[in-house]
C-alpha cells in the first residue's frame, strides 16, 4: 500500500489518527422515538442515557446485517449515524414496524471526525473542559472547535485504542477534519486513510463495513456482540434472527511475510474448508493479514491452512498490541 496508508496505520498504533465518520446523518424526533430505536437497532437501547451512544447493527429480514450504525442519544432527538453513503430505507422501516409518531430528519449540518490512537485524549484535550480521563466510554461532553455552531465529544473507539468522536452543526466535513488532524498532527500523528483504519479494525474484530457481511448472516459474520441475543421484543429482523445458523463462521488469519491472497482457497492440508472472505491491506506491515471464511469447526486459532501457495495460521483477535491497553489516560 502507499506511504500515506502506512504513516496513518501507525499513527493508529502509536501516536493518533485522525479521520472523517459518518457519511450519512439522520434525525430521529417525536414522542416515538425511543421506541423507534429500539425497534431499529439489534442492541437493546432502552437503558441508554442522553448524552450517550451505542453502536449496533441493524438486521434485514434474512437475519444478515445491513448496517452497522452509532446512535448518539440526546435529550430531544437521537442521531443515527452510518459510515455508508445512504442508510438504509429507515421511513419504510418505521412504517412497517407501526411508527407513525416519528419524524426522520436527514441532517447535513451535522459533521463528524474522529481521533484514534494511544495519544488521542493529548490530542483531544483542548477542546473539552471536562478532565480528560473523566470522560468514560460511550459518555460524552460539550467542546469547543473553532467555527461550529455547537460541539460534542463523545468517548469511543474502533481500533482497541482510545478514541474520541467530535460532532459538530454547522462545520463542513471538511472543516472538521482539518481541525481533527490538527490535534492529530499536534501530538506527532496525523490523518488515515481507510485502508490503514479498516486493518486496523479488522486486527481487534471491528466490523469492516460493508465488506465484512456480504452474503453472510449475523453468526457467520461473527457479529452477535453487534445485537442483544437475549431480546424477546420485536425488532427490524428479530423475526430471521431467532432461525438464524452457521455452518461456518469467519476467523482471522495471518500470513508471515505475505500477502494474504484475496478470494483464495482455504485449505486444511488437502482438503478445502473455506475461502479468503477478505483480504486487509498490508498497511505497511510485514505479514499480511486477513479474514477466512471456514467451515466449522476449523473456526479456531492455532491451525496451520494454505491458501494459493500462501501459508497461513489462525489468530485470535485482537491480533494487534493496542498500546492503549497499557498506558493509562492523564
Amino acid at each position: 500500500m502507499t506511504n500515506t496508508t502506512s504513516a496513518g496505520y501507525r499513527n493508529i498504533r502509536d501516536t493518533a489518527a485522525a479521520y472523517r465518520r459518518g457519511d450519512a446523518v439522520l434525525a430521529l424526533g417525536g414522542p416515538d422515538r425511543f421506541a423507534a430505536l429500539s425497534y431499529l437497532l439489534a442492541k437493546r437501547t432502552e437503558f441508554a442515557e442522553p448524552g450517550t451512544l451505542v453502536e449496533s447493527a441493524v438486521l434485514n429480514a434474512e437475519g444478515g446485517i445491513q448496517d452497522v450504525v452509532l446512535a448518539l442519544i440526546g435529550e430531544d432527538e437521537v442521531l443515527l449515524v452510518s459510515e455508508l453513503p445512504e442508510f438504509f430505507d429507515v421511513r419504510a422501516a418505521l412504517a412497517a414496524g407501526g411508527f407513525n409518531d416519528v419524524t426522520c430528519t436527514p441532517r447535513p449540518d451535522i459533521a463528524l471526525a474522529a481521533i484514534e490512537g494511544p495519544a488521542s485524549w493529548r490530542a483531544i484535550e483542548p477542546l473539552i473542559e471536562l478532565e480528560v480521563s473523566s470522560l468514560l466510554l460511550s459518555e460524552s461532553t460539550p467542546a469547543t472547535v473553532p467555527g461550529a455552531a455547537s460541539a460534542t465529544v463523545y468517548r469511543t473507539g474502533t481500533t482497541a485504542e482510545y478514541g474520541y468522536l467530535i460532532v459538530t452543526e454547522g462545520l463542513s466535513a471538511e472543516a472538521l477534519l482539518a481541525c481533527a488532524t490538527e490535534r492529530a498532527l499536534a501530538v506527532g500523528g496525523g490523518v488515515t486513510d481507510r485502508a490503514a483504519l479498516i486493518r486496523a479494525q479488522a486486527e481487534v474484530s471491528h466490523p469492516v463495513v460493508p465488506e465484512q457481511f456480504t452474503g453472510l448472516n449475523v453468526r457467520e459474520a461473527g457479529a452477535v456482540w453487534l445485537t442483544s441475543p437475549d431480546r424477546d421484543d420485536e425488532f427490524l429482523g428479530s423475526a430471521a434472527l431467532a432461525d438464524v445458523a452457521a455452518t461456518r463462521s469467519l476467523i482471522a488469519v495471518r500470513a508471515t511475510g505475505a500477502e494474504v491472497p484475496a478470494g483464495a482457497e482455504v485449505r486444511a492440508g488437502e482438503t478445502v474448508i473455506g475461502t479468503i472472505h477478505l483480504a486487509l491491506p498490508a498497511a505497511g506491515e510485514a505479514d499480511g493479514f486477513g479474514l477466512a471464511l471456514v467451515d466449522l469447526p476449523f473456526n479456531v486459532p492455532g491451525l496451520d491452512l494454505n491458501a494459493d501457495g500462501v501459508a497461513l495460521r489462525t489468530v485470535s483477535r485482537p491480533a494487534a498490541d493496542p498500546r492503549s491497553w497499557v498506558e493509562a489516560i492523564g
